[in-house]
């Protein structure tokens, strides 16, 4: 094991977590070899002294200034982004040559400077080792945080929301005070004995590190005058000058320190340290199990150190003159408060990662995982949640008992759940300045995301699982952990039922369909797709989700998916072949007239397009089977030319996007929508599949087209006297092709359909909803939506942000409604039949009132979201849908 420590002599911290990592290292491995690098040092002659210099000018003579620069690297996020380029660049430049002549199998790092050429070093490929940086301060700034390090170990729980602020992709743990074995809690009756200390004084220990920053003279001044019990130490270290100032005094309590090799000695003997800055001093502090009085921080790093310490219940922080006396007299009078402070230090020590442990994850663990770029139809669902309109989606499968009588287990729930995109995804915001993105956690496994409860025994079906559903579903999913389940079982009759959330930028709802399908029938997953990945970076083999990383295919076949609707033969709609549109198409005499008329309106515009967003048009091309389900198929043609091809592709785009552009806003619609909260109701129906289809035999429509018929009745019934002609529905659907079926992710366009709601009989509203969406839809909308999203992933992030908030809200549609392709034939998790299966939608914003619709096996399920407080109204519309069906 070749081991190389990445350090600097600014003043004596780094160097002393470095020692205690080599410590560490040497304990678990006796035969390793490990050598040095002094970062500063490498950087050129004459840079170490300019620094040293500078940091001791700005903290004593221009604290100012070095509170401005500290400030400024959190408050402006483009002066940390060019700040840590160019030091990382510089850095890493420099540490080249030794780390590549060194080889080491591990690099750890204790100097942040070190850390940033580190990163750079393995981003551009000339590091695949594992980086651990220990952070040798309690508050972690921009600087100390690095994602391309494999593991950053910060100093208690309270200091990993700052770092993860750093660098949301980094891998933050906690780690026990990086020091010397020596410094650990001991016997302090024996110590003062040694040191010839009074056994019942109160004695503080004044320590300001290597360098002696800060008013010592002034701190020692106000310990002697707290009380007349209070004998303090002095630890002046290489300041001479202080350390002669104050034995001048000539004060007997007051013992005097200059450069001691045996600091660990005077802390045990210590009641509490006293110190400005919160570096190694502190932490060997708290090794010991000493408290901290941090007095007259010193600016920036000091001063933030301070705080977390306070936040932890580690220290107390007086600002002021004075107010150190105070507070030795408050820890005088009440005892207890003291003792607290000890007690939250020693649970701080036994529950932090000791320094060997942390030192065998680093070799053991894969590497940690580079960061990708979020599609933008993934990331739109990032952009667009808010606290009070979360975009997580999900479903709910219902088990029968298996054969024998048992219901279905964890162990199977996790089975299935292994399949679920996202399950190993972090998702990252990203910033004004960073474009929303993911990362692989290697480590998530199913069990980690599902929880089980027991409702029964013989709980009624419907009232439990609402309650379940309802209580599940409004606690939002995070983009740290996009997926979560339960399980839920005590149902009557021994019935189960999971439900999972995860977050909409995972995946759309086929993706996890087809994926929960293909792992309950044994389907052996797919290659993943190679993910785009950053020259040089290492990546493990740890699957993610079914077969891999986000935007991977998923194992839900083997065979290609082109037959049918269904998700289980890979249909992208309800009646017909993949990417089937609601509604009918045009005829191909229309199309080529259309075609032949935009043609040349279109080209310009194409060209421009293709050089600023040429992955728009990739994936553009119409399947060869109808789009219009059976009964609608076209004659069967050769292969269209390239040429032909293209200007087949810009006239559909085209269609599409002048159909989205002349919508306009949505009708307004006079109903409560305010939404308060992630809260949610979810009212559940179904319908007979059989049934369904021969009544759209007999209307001479599709059967999607008729289900959103009676959505449009439902909303007709429930607007009452108040409802409008027509209310905008916004219609997602799948923009998947043979290609793209079982691929990971959102693969969807949209429809906004003015579906008819306004006073009519039933008969006709059929007709009018199906003379409406092949209208609207068979214009090409749903791509043209898919293509609007894509071109908006051009925008720099923070307008991206703000465009997607503008086109996602009510504004533009006052409902969404959803019909997925489900599994026909039955569905099997070992031995427990799927019964019923539940899509769950997500609001958006301004818009109270999802439905989701889903084939499964006999029948259409149907479940409709809405806000908490709004439950009569979801459960009417769901009822009048079954109502609406009987009269058909």
């Amino acid at each position: 094991m070749r081991v190389l420590i990445v350090s600097a002599n600014m003043g004596q911290g780094h160097n002393a977590t470095g020692r205690a990592l080599e410590d560490a290292v040497r304990q678990r491995w006796p035969d390793a070899t490990v050598s040095w690098i002094n970062a500063l040092e490498r950087l050129g002659p004459g840079f170490e002294g300019l620094f040293q210099r500078i940091y001791v000018a700005n903290v004593e003579s221009v604290p100012w200034l070095y509170e401005f620069f500290y400030g400024a690297i959190w408050r402006i996020p483009w002066f940390a982004a060019a700040s840590r380029w160019f030091t990382a660049s510089w850095c890493g430049r420099r540490l080249a040559k030794p780390v590549a002549e060194f080889a080491p199998d591990l690099v750890l790092s204790t100097y942040p400077m070190g850390t940033a050429g580190l990163a750079w070093l393995r981003r551009k490929g000339k590091l695949s080792v594992p980086i651990g940086a220990w952070v040798s301060d309690f508050a972690p700034h921009p600087f100390w945080v690095y994602g391309a390090a494999d593991l950053t170990m910060v100093m208690h729980d309270v200091a990993v929301a700052p770092a993860l602020r750093s660098s949301p992709s980094a891998h933050v743990g906690v780690s026990a005070p990086p020091v010397r074995a020596v410094f650990r809690p001991g016997d302090q009756t024996a110590t003062r004995q040694e040191l010839e200390l009074p056994p019942d004084a109160f004695v503080p220990l004044v320590s300001c590190g290597s360098l002696g920053f800060g008013e010592i003279e002034t701190t020692v001044r106000e310990l002697l005058a707290a009380d007349p019990s209070v004998v303090p130490i002095a630890i002046c270290g290489r300041n001479d000058a202080v350390a002669a100032r104050l034995r001048a005094l000539g004060e007997p309590r007051l013992r005097v320190v200059g450069w001691t090799d045996q600091p660990e000695v005077y802390t045990l003997a210590a009641d509490v340290v006293v110190t400005n800055a919160g570096g190694a001093t502190s932490l060997e502090a708290l090794a010991c199990g000493r408290p901290v009085l941090m007095h007259h921080p010193i600016a920036a790093h000091g001063k933030a150190n301070a705080r977390l310490m306070a936040a932890a219940g580690l220290a107390l922080v007086s600002t002021k003159d004075g107010e150190l006396a105070e507070t030795v007299r408050g820890l005088l009078a009440e005892p207890e408060r003291l003792k607290e402070m000890a007690e939250a230090v020693a649970r701080h020590c036994e529950t932090a990662t000791p320094l060997g442990s942390a030192l065998e994850s680093l070799v053991s663990a894969p590497l940690n995982p580079p960061t990708q770029r979020l599609r933008p139809e993934d990331a739109l669902f990032v952009h667009v949640a808010t606290p009070e309109v979360p975009q997580q989606v999900g479903a709910v499968l219902l088990f029968d008992p298996k054969a024998d009588g048992t219901p279905v287990t964890p162990a199977d729930a996790e089975h299935l759940l292994a399949a679920t995109p996202g399950l190993r995804t972090r998702l990252l915001p990203g910033s004004g300045l960073w474009r929303a993105r993911w990362q692989e956690d290697p480590g998530r496994t199913s069990a980690d995301v599902l929880t089980s409860v027991r409702v029964g025994p013989d709980a009624p079906l419907d009232a439990a699982l609402t309650r379940e559903m309802d209580a599940f579903f409004s606690e939002p999913v995070s983009p740290e952990r996009p997926v979560r389940a339960r399980l839920v079982a005590g149902i009557e009759g021994e019935q189960g039922a999971l439900l999972i959330a995860l977050h909409h930028a995972a995946s759309d709802g086929i993706a996890v369909i087809s994926a929960l399908v293909g792992q309950a029938r044994g389907k052996e997953p797919l290659v993943p797709v190679v993910a785009p990945r950053r020259r040089g970076w290492h990546r493990p083999d740890a699957a993610l989700g079914a077969s891999g990383a986000p935007n991977a295919t998923l194992g839900a076949l083997n065979e290609p998916a082109a037959r049918s609707a269904s998700v289980e033969d890979g249909g992208g709609g309800i009646d017909g072949a993949p990417n089937a549109a609601l509604g009918r198409n045009r005829s191909e005499p229309e199309r080529r007239a259309v075609r032949a008329g935009l043609a040349g309106l279109v080209a310009p515009v194409r060209k421009v397009l293709a050089r600023g967003a040429g992955p728009v048009w990739h994936g553009l091309d119409r399947p060869t089977e109808s789009a219009g389900g059976p009964g609608h198929a076209e004659p069967a043609r050769s292969k269209p030319s390239s040429g032909s091809k293209t200007r087949h592709q810009a006239a559909d785009l085209a269609r599409g996007i002048w159909a989205l552009a002349r919508a306009g806003t949505a009708p307004r619609v006079r109903w409560d929508k305010r939404i308060d909260g992630p809260q949610r109701h979810f009212a559940r129906a179904h319908l007979s599949a059989p049934e369904v289809r021969k009544a759209a035999r007999r209307a001479a429509v599709p059967t999607t087209n008729l289900v959103l018929a009676l959505v449009a009745e439902a909303l007709h019934r429930e607007l009452g006297g108040t409802a409008p002609e027509q209310l905008r529905v916004l219609i997602p659907m799948s923009v998947r092709d043979t290609g793209t079926f079982r691929q990971l992710g959102n693969h969807t366009g949209a429809a906004s359909v003015d579906l008819p709601t306004g006073a009519m009989s039933l008969s006709e509203r059929v007709r009018a909803t199906d003379r409406m969406l092949s209208d609207q839809v068979g214009h090409g909308a749903p791509r043209a939506g898919n293509a609007v999203v894509r071109v908006l992933g051009i925008l720099p992030p923070a307008l991206h942000r703000r465009a997607a908030r503008l086109v996602y809200r009510g504004t533009w549609f006052s409902a969404i409604a959803s019909v997925l392709p489900g599994a026909r034939s039955p569905v099997v998790l070992n031995g427990a039949l799927v019964r019923t299966v539940y899509p769950v939608l997500s609001l958006a914003p301004g818009v109270p009132v999802a439905v989701g619709i889903m084939t499964w096996a006999d029948r259409f399920t149907i479940c409709i979201t809405v806000p908490a407080g709004q439950e009569e109204r979801g459960d009417r519309l769901a009822t009048a849908v079954v109502e609406a069906f009987s009269r058909v």
